[in-house]
């Protein structure tokens, strides 16, 4: 047993830089996953944080009539309140009063607005307000009637400052800006629409509700003033906090208590409108973002994971393939079967739970708060909170893992099938024969150097699909990256405001997660082709070919199946992309730059070559005497 274990830690140690590239390249795809998987959910966690601490309504019921909230004994908001509470499908309801400048004409009211003034919303708001309160982030509330507050600056709305006055028309006078306040119904950056013409909201203004009111002239020199009826109830439904905001089952309770209350009010206090949060522009567009991240946090981490899994698999098989003869000896020795699979088993797993461990915790916490911020462009932002969601880089590493040690048995148990005597034999090299080049007349002018690359390139099949289609991986994978900055770019910002703020961040972690994996797994190939071919390195050296030779020699069969991944790479990568552009719903394949193919063969080309030059010297240390001993 002592000696079993002994060989385990030999292993490991001979096979140390094949291992790390093992441990890189997986926990590079378990951390790009494991990243995006947990930005949504954190997202959704922050803002639904916000939501609940500002205590904002799940059903705001709005009235379409003149009157506002009023029967016959103009006490109709008050029934109504009565009517929720005591049937206790809500907690709490509150009225207030929000018109838009384009309103008050359809409700027979001459306010007297100029030309020039902007399209304006003006929220009355009660001295009590408890629901969705709204706050002054820099000056305070009104208290008089001359004084007013204006919201936030959002996306080409006008700009105020305290102490500015602002004309609001003939009736409600020329007021005082006392405050900059938030509203937590409003966290987004960019504009609301106005409700008649939907058309954007240039100023939103904040007043007392008793405030926001006309004087009506009875009679010559007598003249009442009238306040502007209650338009909107904001109201919080009994059991809404058992759910979390950004959920089907929560739009789906709410739903379903609106039909209650619809069913309760009837139409006795006039035509109602029942709006939920998902009638709330701030919250459609945080649906919308998260929609689209989660398609990318789908679909990439496929493409990740197939690529990493495609290069560790080929990893462990030459690994195992390079330990042949200690196989032999174990199976000569009495070791059982079953105790050789453990044993690479073992190193796999090894490797396995070490990246999933190191791989989903850079991942969930690194990702996120280097995107998070690229959200402040859009959104009011709150505070990023840290309860991060690593069930998708879980599920995807230890599938990554379970292919890996799928892999590995099935390797070692082909060995197993060999007698100890053919194990501890060298692996028998393939026998020539002649290639398809060879009966084109080209062959017959081409350089010996050439005949050679050809014949090796066709001979060993494997390593040429294996490097192909890893090299066109990692492009494909670098090509999206710019292609969606690309697409972000030419979108008109009237089709999903902002989005280009917040999904370049993400492209651009894309591309380096690429580049990274394209530079190991450039790197591991190279020196997997070195390794099983010191022999043959040490033969050139012996038969008087120069270090420049010898290099080419190898360099020249690498960079040809590189540069095939990096042709077959773009097409993979259109194609993904236009998936990607289906399936999130914006943009064309048309708006990627022609540049963006020549950037993305270029940057992956350099990355190839500065990668095979840290190998240079691995070639020209290879020991001659050593690797041309026999072991028959």
């Amino acid at each position: 047993m002592h000696a079993y274990l002994l060989t385990i830690f030999r292993s490991i140690r001979t096979n140390l830089s094949k291992l790390f590239s093992i441990i890189v390249i997986m926990l590079l795809g378990i951390a790009f996953v494991s990243g995006l998987g947990t930005l949504s959910p954190m997202i959704d966690n922050s803002f639904g944080n916000e939501l609940r601490r500002e205590n904002v309504p799940d059903l705001i019921l709005k009235s379409s009539s003149t009157t506002g909230f009023a029967d016959e004994d103009d006490n109709g908001i008050i029934d109504i309140v009565e009517d929720l509470l005591s049937s206790r499908l809500a907690t709490s309801a509150q009225g207030l009063t929000m018109l838009d400048s384009s309103m008050f004409s359809s409700m027979g009211y001459d306010m007297g607005f100029s030309s020039d003034m902007p399209l304006t919303r003006f929220y009355g708001i009660p001295d009590d307000m408890t629901i969705a309160p709204v706050r002054a982030v820099e000056g305070r509330m009104p208290v008089k009637s001359n004084e007013v507050a204006v919201e936030r600056m959002r996306s080409d709305m006008v700009t105020y400052k305290v102490g500015d006055t602002i004309d609001l028309g003939d009736v409600l006078g020329t007021k005082t800006v006392v405050g900059i306040v938030s509203n937590p119904l409003n966290f987004s950056r960019y504009e609301e629409l106005d409700l008649i013409n939907m058309e954007e909201i240039k100023q939103i203004v904040y007043m007392r509700q008793q405030d926001l009111a006309m004087s009506i002239e009875l009679v010559p020199g007598i003249s009442m003033e009238v306040q502007f009826p209650t338009t909107d109830l904001y109201v919080t439904l009994r059991g809404a906090n058992e759910y979390t905001y950004f959920t089907g089952s929560y739009i789906d309770f709410v739903k379903g208590e609106q039909e209650k209350i619809e069913s309760l009010l009837g139409d006795k206090y006039g035509e109602i409108h029942y709006l939920t949060l998902e009638e709330n522009m701030s919250y459609a567009y945080i649906v919308n973002y998260t929609d689209k991240i989660d398609i990318i946090a789908l679909l990439f981490p496929i493409f990740f994971i197939a690529v990493a899994a495609l290069v560790v698999s080929t990893t462990m098989t030459r690994m195992v393939e390079e330990e042949r003869s200690i196989i032999g000896c174990y199976r000569s020795l009495g070791v059982t079967d079953s105790r050789i699979k453990l044993k690479y088993m073992l190193l796999s797993l090894f490797c396995g739970i070490l990246a999933l461990i190191v791989g989903t915790i850079v991942g969930v916490y690194s990702l996120p708060m280097a995107i998070y911020p690229a959200f402040e462009t859009t959104f009011f932002c709150p505070e990023m909170v840290n309860l991060m969601n690593p069930l998708f880089g879980l599920v995807c590493g230890i599938l990554m893992i379970l292919i890996v040690l799928l892999v590995t048995y099935r390797v070692v148990r082909g060995f197993l099938k060999s007698s100890p005597a053919d194990l501890l034999q060298p692996l028998a090299p393939k026998s020539g024969k002649k290639i398809l080049f060879e009966r084109l007349p080209l062959w017959r002018i081409l350089p010996f150097r050439y005949k050679s690359t050809i014949r090796n390139l066709c001979r060993y099949k494997k390593n040429l699909i294996m490097t192909i289609l890893s090299v066109a991986g990692s492009t494909a994978l670098v090509f999206c990256g710019f292609a969606i900055i690309d697409v972000a770019n030419a979108l008109p910002p009237v089709d999903y405001p902002g989005l280009t703020d917040t999904i370049v961040p993400i492209a651009i972690v894309i591309i380096l997660f690429a580049i990274f994996l394209s530079i190991f797994v450039i790197y591991n190939l190279t020196n997997l082709n070195i390794e099983e071919r010191k022999r043959e390195i040490a033969t050139l050296k012996v038969l008087g070919y120069r270090n420049k030779e010898v290099v080419l020699y190898i360099y020249r069969e690498i960079m040809i199946m590189a540069g095939l991944g990096l042709i077959l790479g773009l097409p993979i990568g259109v194609s993904l992309m236009a998936i990607i552009l289906w399936l999130l719903d914006f943009g064309r394949l048309g708006s990627i730059a022609v540049s963006t193919y020549f950037l993305t063969l270029a940057l992956v080309l350099a990355f190839i070559l500065v990668t095979d030059a840290l190998l240079l010297r691995k070639i020209l240390k290879v020991d001659m005497t050593n690797s041309l001993k026999s072991v028959d």
